[in-house]
């Protein structure tokens, strides 16, 4: 079998998607969403640092971006605004890498 890699694939392979939180964004927010945003790791941003198979150690290892997304992320979140937390959620899928230095 051949694979022939075109630009399409290349966008296909890269495209990320936080599907766990986007689930939990289409149903009402409750306290164990607000709990679990408040650890990074098992919120959006943990899940994408899980698709890029590392760990999160400390938060400054993280580009600042993605560090003031986590951030906007969890008190949308706290705030219980789906909207706002998907379109967080969104710009986190978005981010070429969530590492300073990759």
């Amino acid at each position: 079998m051949r694979v022939f890699y075109t630009p399409k694939l290349e966008n296909i392979l890269e495209k990320i998607e936080l599907t766990d939180w986007r689930q939990k964004l289409r149903e009402p927010l409750t306290h164990n969403e607000q709990s679990l945003s408040d650890n990074w790791k098992y919120c959006a941003l943990g899940e994408r640092i899980k698709r890029e198979g590392r760990d999160l150690d400390k938060v400054k290892d993280l580009n600042p971006e993605a560090i003031k997304l986590g951030f906007a992320f969890a008190t949308a979140v706290k705030r219980r605004d789906s909207t706002a937390a998907l379109e967080i959620l969104e710009q986190i899928e978005k981010l070429p890498s969530v590492w300073r230095n990759t």
